[in-house]
């Protein structure tokens, strides 16, 4: 399989449960950006065998576009976030992945 610099994949589906409040801030450059931490529990198929599966991510959502939708996210609701992995630096210096935003929705 070729891939080019242009066309290389980075994209992440989750839906799980909204284990803390939203947090809000605003970049240098006056982006609202907003953050919150998902859990996932599931159990999925490997080698035959089931496995529970467990995470728990932070999620950021960055824009105006944004504002809206996190006003209504409370904790323990269940969506579904489609975005992109990134490496942010914590307050203690150490890399974590998160979870860039492009769109969420509240599941039923």
């Amino acid at each position: 399989m070729q891939t080019s610099s242009s066309s290389i994949d980075n994209c992440l589906i989750l839906t799980g449960n909204v284990a803390s409040s939203v947090k809000q801030s605003q970049s240098p450059i006056g982006i609202s950006n907003y953050r919150f931490w998902l859990e996932h529990r599931s159990v999925q198929q490997e080698v035959n065998l089931q496995r529970q599966a467990w995470c728990r991510i932070e999620v950021v959502l960055n824009g105006n576009q944004f504002s809206t939708i996190t006003q209504q996210i409370m904790v323990g609701a269940k969506v579904r976030v489609k975005g992109f992995l990134h490496t942010h630096r914590n307050y203690n210096g150490l890399h974590q992945l998160v979870l860039h935003t492009e769109q969420i929705e509240f599941i039923d």
